[in-house]
């Protein structure tokens, strides 16, 4: 139970550094014309001493990252007004994620992802109480949680090869079991982990063909 209680005091003191870090909803950030927005959902489980996030396998049948890992989210429309807005009902539309069991912190700095022309925006979250994701199949195929502090992670940092729009390239990434977390979901989780205070670089990469 000590270990219980002093994971629990080191995951809530790395919370509010990470809140520290966040760009507050209410300021929202600047869209380039030339990308097209999309907000995510960071959604944080702050009860564990782990802290994992939730994360979505894209489906395999999808035109847009078929089979990658991502965070739940999409394209921003009209009616959403916000990105968190666009954040909350995609992940609603993905995994059956309930507005009530979030508590939105802030947006975390924007990734632009200049192959596909977009500027995704993570809206940081905690989650409030206990559910189960339900994936929507026409989008994504499976769900996990993915550890943020590396002291009650058996994630692996392996470099892969994956294809890419410049053609088939070795990208880094993290590996839990059988999921492989790379390009701008492996961004994402590296600036949440900088917010809470680990430690980069991390680790050399295993490499693998």
């Amino acid at each position: 139970m000590a270990e219980d209680g002093a994971g629990t005091a080191a995951a809530s003191r790395a919370l509010e550094r990470l809140m520290g870090t966040l760009r507050p909803l209410a300021e929202e950030p600047d869209r380039p014309v030339n990308l097209k927005a999309a907000g995510v959902l960071a959604l944080i489980d702050g009860g564990r001493a782990e802290l994992p996030i939730l994360l979505e396998r894209r489906s395999h049948r999808l035109r847009s990252h078929p089979g990658q890992v991502g965070l739940p989210g999409g394209s921003l429309t009209d009616s959403d007004g916000t990105l968190w807005r666009a954040a909350l009902r995609e992940a609603e539309e993905e995994l059956a994620v309930p507005s009530d069991a979030v508590r939105l912190l802030g947006y975390l700095d924007p990734v632009v992802i200049a192959h596909s022309g977009f500027l995704m925006v993570p809206a940081v979250a905690l989650l409030t109480r206990d559910f189960t994701p339900r994936p929507n199949p026409s989008e994504v195929s499976g769900w996990f949680w993915l550890p943020l502090l590396q002291a009650h992670t058996g994630v692996t940092d392996v470099v892969r090869r994956r294809r890419t729009s410049r053609g088939s390239l070795l990208v880094p990434g993290y590996l839990q079991g059988g999921d492989f977390v790379w390009g701008a979901a492996r961004m994402v989780v590296d600036r949440l982990r900088r917010g809470l205070g680990e430690q980069f670089p991390g680790p050399t990469p295993i490499r693998e063909s």
